[in-house]
């Protein structure tokens, strides 16, 4: 399953920026290398070296440049948004759309003071459920999983079934999902979070139509579009970090 493969990958992201001295660190999370599958944690075992983490690190910027410093400040700025948001009682309530393998819905602190919504692929949700009920013993009240195909159900009609409420002032998350779901599916999503109570907000990713179309590639990222090529849906959105 993709969307399962997609979100161990990004575990292993996480993994590996923990794996740098706390002073130089962009962001803590306890949680990530524990959901990893053997094949990745065998190379987060392999990275704690710190030459073979340079090497390893040297390489994926040779072929992707900038892409896991990307992912990092990408991490770091979801996490600072969503500490603020709640530091500041500004929300109520968090909804991540395409949630993964995502663990701040454990580690953020006073996350349990607000109502947090997984929302994922079936399978995903499973796999995340399974995993986190192994690593914490017992899943925590505040996290409610929502399982739904972006593609073929109504994020309304889950979300009510789940018990979300439009008017409780949410901060949606939408992290490394737009560019794996059609165009139509976007857009609904959109116009979904456009409902939302005032004060509520979006934080997401997205990449350029220009990019999935092939349209000024320099020589620098052509192995890495051609790797994400293959992967991606021309849904029109940018690989940046936002939030409206």
């Amino acid at each position: 399953m993709k969307a399962i493969k997609t979100g161990f990958g990004v575990s292993w992201a996480r993994a590996t920026g923990m794996l740098y001295p706390k002073e130089k660190r962009l962001f803590e999370d306890p949680y990530s290398e524990k959901l990893l599958t053997p094949f990745y944690k065998f190379f987060i075992f392999l990275m704690r070296s710190p030459k073979i983490l340079d090497s390893i690190m040297k390489s994926k910027e040779k072929s992707s440049p900038g892409s896991m410093g990307w992912m990092f400040c990408r991490f770091r700025y979801i996490d600072d948004v969503l500490k603020n948001s709640i530091t500041k009682k500004e929300i109520e309530t968090v909804v991540n759309l395409g949630a993964g393998m995502d663990c701040r819905a454990y580690y953020i602190p006073s996350i349990e003071s607000i109502s947090y919504f997984e929302v994922d692929h079936p399978s995903v949700i499973k796999t995340k459920k399974a995993k986190m009920g192994k690593i914490l013993g017992k899943l925590p009240n505040h996290v409610i999983f929502v399982p739904i195909d972006f593609e073929k159900q109504s994020l309304d009609t889950e979300l009510k079934k789940a018990g979300y409420n439009l008017t409780s002032k949410t901060l949606f998350i939408w992290e490394g999902v737009t560019q794996y779901i059609s165009k139509e599916a976007n857009d609904s999503i959109m116009k979904y979070v456009a409902q939302a109570a005032p004060g509520s907000k979006i934080v997401f990713t997205y990449i350029l139509k220009s990019f999935i179309e092939g349209k000024n590639i320099h020589d620098g990222i052509k192995v890495m579009y051609k790797h994400m090529r293959k992967k991606i849906i021309p849904s029109g959105f940018m690989a940046w970090t936002r939030l409206i």
